[in-house]
């Protein structure tokens, strides 16, 4: 096979992968939010009410807007549910399972 028939082959899978890394991403973003809202603490519901997975371009993002959400993350407060440093944590416990979901997912578009 000459160089240049290798390189469109791979150029066609660069593309696909490009193409795959945002809704990849969102999957995975999505588990991600779903443990988080689990460890969130729960007073009257808002906080995990208003967190959402947001698309971007370059693939998504976890939201919990304002800073009430930066608030209950950082401080040290008494809830009957959840726990500070809800997202971060969530984020280090979820790694692995992230990294799979976007594997696995950018695999389909290798295929």
């Amino acid at each position: 096979m000459s160089s240049d028939g290798f390189e469109a082959f791979l150029d066609g899978i660069a593309a696909r992968v490009e193409e795959a890394i945002p809704a990849a991403a969102f999957k995975a973003m999505t588990h991600l939010h779903g443990v988080a809202v689990e460890r969130t603490p729960l007073e009257s519901g808002n906080l995990r009410e208003e967190s959402y997975v947001e698309s971007t371009p370059e693939g998504a993002n976890v939201v919990y807007p304002g800073p009430y959400a930066r608030y209950q993350h950082y401080e040290i407060l008494r809830h009957e549910v959840g726990q500070r440093l809800y997202l971060s944590s969530a984020v280090e416990s979820e790694a692995p399972k992230v990294l799979e979901i976007l594997a696995a997912e950018i695999n389909k578009a290798i295929e």
